[in-house]
């Protein structure tokens, strides 16, 4: 618990930060593990058979635990969660400008899990620049 303190004394925007990336990609990977079917389907993914939705398990909740628990791992083995915001923001922000130019090429901007997944991401791609631009005081 000390180092938790410790390290958001360090620098509290990116401790925020690291703790909102965590618990978004934890979260993930609990949702898309324990019911991989009915939320692919939400982001309009659907297996064509067993192994598909094996995948749905491995990619969207392995990686997305694996990269939650990378974050909080980095922050605890450095000291402080900078590196931690810096990693998970080049995530997002790749992911984001990623949809956005293939919105475009396949034409999704109509799909509805499109319309919700565009602002979502934004505003947390924004809040997290925001944050990392908070942290530079920190550092």
């Amino acid at each position: 618990m000390e180092i938790i303190k410790d390290i958001w004394g360090v620098n509290p925007p990116a401790a925020f930060a690291t703790i909102c990336l965590a618990l978004y990609f934890i979260g993930m990977a609990v949702v898309f593990i324990s019911s991989p079917l009915k939320n692919a389907e939400s982001f309009s993914v659907k297996p064509v058979d067993n192994a598909g939705k094996t995948e749905i398990r491995v990619y969207y909740g392995g990686i997305s635990g694996a990269l939650g628990g990378f974050l909080l791992y980095l922050a605890l083995a450095t000291g402080t969660a900078y590196y931690s915001l810096v990693g998970g923001m080049f995530f997002a922000t790749t992911v984001l400008v990623t949809r956005t130019i293939f919105l475009f090429v396949d034409k999704g901007w109509k799909c509805p899990y499109t319309k919700l997944a565009i602002p979502a991401e934004s505003a947390f791609v924004v809040a997290l620049w925001v944050c990392f631009f908070l942290a530079q005081k920190y550092v």
